[in-house]
C-alpha cells in the first residue's frame, strides 16, 4: 500500500493482498471451527473424552508446552502474489525471515529488524549483495529504499583485511542462525519485503534477472 500511495507501484499491486493471505485466512478459520468443536462438543460423552485426554496430556511436558505455546497454529506461507515462488514444498519464499540478534561493526548487538528498519532488504551471506546488478537495476532498488546487507561470522567483523563494499551494511552472525538458514537453501542471497516475508532467493549471478522479475510482480512504475 505504501508503494502505491507513494506512486512507486501501480494499483494492481493491491490485488496481491487477498491472493497472498487467502489460504492462511482459511487455515485460521478452519482451526477456529475445530477449536469450537473441542471446547463445545455436540455430545456430552465427547466432552468427557476431551477432559480425560486433556488431563492426561497435562502430565506430558513436551505436549503441554506445545499446546500452551500454541505451536499448532498454522504459520503463514504465501504461494503467489508479490514474490517469486519456485514451487518447491520446503522453499522459504513466502515465509517470514528469522529474527536473530546480530553484531554491528561497532560491536553493538541488535536485532536484525533494527538494521533493516521498514525497508526492503537484500541480504547476502559472505558476498557483495550488489554483485551482478546493472546500474539501472541498482538505481531501481535504491528508489525503493532498499538496505544492502552482507552477513559474515561475527568473529570476522574486526578483521582489518576483510573487503568492504560501498553502500553495504556488514553485520556479524553471532551464533549460527543466519548461516544455518542459508545452509538450508542452495542460494546465497535473499530478498526481503518490508513485512519481512521472503520475496525471492538468488545467487549473485541471477540477481539481475531475479530483481527484474520481482519488479514486475511489484508493478513498479
Amino acid at each position: 500500500m505504501a508503494l502505491v500511495v507513494q506512486g512507486k507501484a501501480g494499483p494492481a499491486l493491491l490485488n496481491s493482498y487477498q491472493i497472498e493471505r487467502k489460504d492462511h485466512a482459511k487455515a485460521m478459520i478452519d482451526l477456529s471451527v475445530m477449536a469450537g468443536h473441542v471446547l463445545a462438543p455436540p455430545k456430552k460423552w465427547q466432552g468427557f473424552v476431551r477432559d480425560g485426554i486433556a488431563y492426561a496430556l497435562n502430565y506430558i511436558k513436551p505436549i503441554k508446552q506445545y499446546l500452551m505455546e500454541m505451536r499448532f497454529k498454522p504459520m503463514p506461507k504465501y504461494h503467489d502474489g508479490a514474490l517469486l515462488s519456485n514451487g518447491a514444498k520446503n522453499s522459504p519464499v513466502g515465509k517470514m525471515f528469522i529474527q536473530p540478534q546480530v553484531q554491528l561493526a561497532s560491536g553493538e548487538t541488535v536485532l536484525l529488524d533494527e538494521v533493516i528498519g521498514n525497508d526492503f532488504a537484500i541480504i547476502a551471506w559472505g558476498v557483495d549483495p550488489k554483485w551482478g546488478l546493472s546500474s539501472e537495476t541498482l538505481q531501481q532498488w535504491k528508489s525503493l529504499g532498499v538496505k544492502f546487507i552482507q552477513v559474515i561470522p561475527a568473529v570476522q567483523l574486526q578483521n582489518s583485511q576483510r573487503k568492504q563494499y560501498e553502500d553495504v551494511i556488514t553485520i556479524g552472525d553471532i551464533g549460527t542462525d543466519i548461516r544455518s538458514w542459508f545452509g538450508n537453501t542452495s542460494e546465497s542471497v535473499v530478498i526481503l519485503r518490508p513485512d519481512r516475508f521472503v520475496a525471492a532467493l538468488a545467487i549473485p549471478q541471477s540477481m539481475e534477472s531475479t530483481s527484474q522479475q520481482l519488479f514486475k510482480k511489484l508493478y513498479l512504475k
